[in-house]
C-alpha cells in the first residue's frame, strides 16, 4: 500500500466534492491496492450510492469495503469464506461504531453523521485491516 490513511481520506473528500457516491470513494481511494484506474472504479461502483442505487440498503460506503477487501483478499474459489469472515468483520466494526449497516438507518438516526464521516470511517476501518493483514 503506497498511500497513508490521511492521503486516502483528502482523497476521498474530493472526490465526494465532485459529486461522486460512497462507494465511489472507498474504492476510488484505494486505487493502489485494487489496481482499477478511476474511470473504471467509478464505472463498477456507479449503481451502489445511496443504499444501492438509492433504494436506502446496505450503506454505500460498506459496498466499497466489500470490493476492496474482495481484491486484497480474492485469489481463488478457496478464498471465498476466507473474504466473506474478514468482509463480515469489517461490517461487525462499521456497526459497532455507527449503529447500522443500513443505509436508510443511518439516515434517519437521531445523531446522524454527514455521509463523508460514513466514508472515512469505512476507509479507517478497511485501511487498518489491510495493513494489519
Amino acid at each position: 500500500m503506497t498511500l497513508s490513511l490521511e492521503q486516502r481520506i483528502e482523497r476521498a473528500r474530493l472526490l465526494h466534492r465532485e459529486g461522486y457516491n460512497c462507494a465511489q470513494c472507498v474504492v476510488m481511494a484505494f486505487d493502489d491496492v485494487t489496481g482499477l484506474d478511476a474511470t473504471k472504479a467509478a464505472e463498477i461502483t456507479a449503481a451502489m450510492g445511496a443504499g444501492m442505487a438509492g433504494q436506502r440498503q446496505i450503506c454505500g460506503t460498506l459496498s466499497g469495503t466489500a470490493i476492496v477487501n474482495g481484491i486484497a483478499s480474492f485469489k481463488s474459489p478457496k478464498d471465498k469464506p476466507a473474504v466473506y469472515r474478514s468482509t463480515c468483520a469489517l461490517f461487525d466494526q462499521f456497526k459497532a461504531k455507527n449503529g447500522s449497516i443500513v443505509c436508510g438507518e443511518l439516515l434517519t438516526r437521531p445523531d446522524r453523521k454527514p455521509c463523508m464521516q460514513y466514508i472515512e470511517d469505512a476507509i479507517t476501518i478497511i485501511d487498518n485491516h489491510l495493513r494489519n493483514s
